[in-house]
């Protein structure tokens, strides 16, 4: 019977004594009645995908695409086309790979951006971790989490611990957020098969350990003290052992009991409202000091303007006191130097006067005239001579006046 195989294409003849051929398109054979004939599965794949192959003696082969294969049931028990694994920059694998020759496995990472096509011989390891529940993102669920490419970028969570009891058995649930990034991917392969179940236990320990320490008030007066990684050691320790560093540990509250709570609301309340009342009499207090305050700053203000005034005035009429006292000694010492001035010019009119007269009588004595009677002859007679005689000796004597 003749039989037509097309361009792309592959058939599988087999006879009735177990030989076998493969005819590949475009072909037109004749096929024998003691042959049967087979069109073979054609199987393709893109550049993002490999075919698999697994033969019927156990063996696998991978063909990275773009490639085609055609399944041949006498060899391969079956063929599959898988997608290749895309990374992100973010984003690394974790290949483990067997030797055949060595007997041995080895591991190595595959980092990202890349497209990741796994050889026959090597396999990606697969992380179960603790996840975040569906229905409630404060729960953490074991191995809800399953995933092979692993984030290497900085993550987050929330998560609510809770049965804590503080030092008076007060029962709590306390709310974190905490942040955290890897750091070495060798050391947490090695170390933990879950770090988020490790991160969950040691917040725990941690936040149970601190609450344990206090009361109930002496909790919420320190909550606070939960946003310090000081007071998460086993947390910071162990992320450290497996590879890993959290950066920030966020309070985001607690929550207890409803009886709890309504005791501790009633409480917040009384003490609000004496709090209220004790800020009411404060500032009161402070509005009442302020206003003394201001009447003293203003009546400090008001007597140093009325001694600045009275010092103005002083110096004014010190100034002005001055000024005329100036003025006076000025018009003295003017009047001074006036009479001086006349004394003087009197004084030297004298002196030439005097002068003239001595150079006169100076040269009258040079041509011989008798001064004495010149003087005698300028002079008239008088007209009265009173005589003073004296008589007597000693504390007897007395003065006699003949006019």
């Amino acid at each position: 019977m003749p039989r037509t195989v097309r361009a792309g294409e592959q058939a599988l003849i087999i006879s009735k004594d177990g030989r076998s051929r493969i005819v590949e398109g475009p072909a037109r054979i004749f096929v024998w009645p003691s042959e049967e004939f087979f069109m073979m599965r054609r199987f393709s794949a893109t550049q993002q995908q490999y075919i698999a192959i697994k033969m019927r003696d156990g063996t696998l082969q991978h063909y990275p695409g773009p490639c085609v294969k055609f399944l041949n049931t006498l060899t391969m028990e079956s063929v599959t086309v898988q997608n290749a694994t895309a990374l992100d920059a973010n984003e690394v694998l974790v290949v483990y790979r067997y030797d055949d020759d060595k007997k041995t496995v080895s591991r190595r990472i595959q980092h990202g951006p890349s497209v990741y096509m796994p050889a026959a011989d090597e396999w990606l390891h697969k992380f179960v971790w603790h996840g975040t529940d569906p229905n409630n993102k404060t729960k953490k669920v074991p191995g809800i989490l399953k995933f092979t490419k692993l984030r290497v970028i900085p993550d987050q969570f929330y998560y609510n611990c809770e049965e804590v009891r503080t030092k008076d058995d007060a029962l709590l649930t306390v709310k974190v957020m905490m942040f955290f990034e890897i750091r070495d991917i060798e050391t947490m392969l090695n170390q933990t098969i879950d770090p988020i179940g490790d991160f969950i236990n040691s917040l725990q320990a941690d936040i149970i350990a601190f609450a344990s320490q206090l009361r109930y008030e002496e909790f919420v007066d320190s909550i606070g003290k939960l946003n310090q990684l000081e007071s998460y050691q086993q947390l910071v320790e162990r992320s450290r052992k497996v590879g890993y560093e959290v950066t920030k540990v966020i309070n985001r509250g607690y929550h207890t009991t409803d009886r709890l709570q309504k005791l501790h609301d009633q409480a917040v309340e009384k003490r609000s409202t004496l709090k209220v009342a004790m800020d009411t009499e404060q500032q009161q207090q402070d509005l009442t000091d302020y206003k003394l305050h201001n009447e003293q700053q203003q009546n400090a203000i008001k007597q140093a303007l009325e001694l600045d005034s009275a010092k103005h005035q002083y110096q004014l009429q010190k100034s002005q006191l001055l000024h005329t006292i100036k003025l006076t000694n000025e018009q003295q010492l003017e009047v001074l130097e006036r009479e001086k001035a006349k004394k003087l010019s009197e004084l030297y009119s004298q002196r030439a006067a005097d002068e003239e007269k001595l150079a006169h009588y100076s040269n009258l004595k040079k041509l011989g005239v008798d001064l004495t009677s010149y003087f005698v002859s300028q002079n008239p007679k008088p007209e009265h001579v009173i005589k003073v005689v004296a008589t007597g000796n000693g504390s007897g004597s007395a003065i006699h006046v003949h006019p």
